[in-house]
């Protein structure tokens, strides 16, 4: 267990160093990600927490965030008054990029490991999370 948790923080330490010079956080980059694979660059507002496994409020700061920052923005659901929307702009789309191009550079944070390891490492860690219940929800 001690093992995980020290491969959790020394990947996470690596990527938020990254991350701060593109002006981001973790939370941030997530999100933007999140919305940057969604099939049409959106996504309900309600479910980015639950992807991304955060309370609601740590998005909406999040989103506040990004929104001023052009990033992103918000809208009305096209059919459901209630729900609100949230859009990737192109200029997140370049942002997360380049985020993303930087994060390779540093493997993730994964150090020097090959990419046999990592799909190894990926291919436990999916076995693991099914063992345990968790499975990807729906994208909405």
């Amino acid at each position: 267990m001690s093992s995980a948790l020290r491969m959790h923080r020394i990947m996470t330490d690596a990527v938020e160093s990254e991350l701060k010079n593109h002006g981001l956080n973790l939370t941030d980059y997530l999100l933007l990600m999140t919305l940057e694979l969604s099939e049409n660059g959106t996504r309900l507002l309600s479910r980015l927490a639950w992807t991304l496994l955060v309370h609601a409020t740590t998005i909406t700061l999040a989103t506040d965030r990004l929104e001023d920052k052009n990033l992103l923005y918000r809208h009305a659901h096209p059919t459901d008054r209630r729900a609100t929307c949230v859009t990737i702009t192109e200029e997140g789309r370049k942002l997360t990029l380049m985020a993303t191009n930087t994060l390779k550079d540093i493997n993730f944070g994964l150090g020097d490991s090959t990419p046999a390891q990592q799909r190894k490492l990926l291919s436990v860690l999916a076995t693991l999370r099914a063992a345990s219940g968790d499975v990807d929800g729906p994208v909405g």
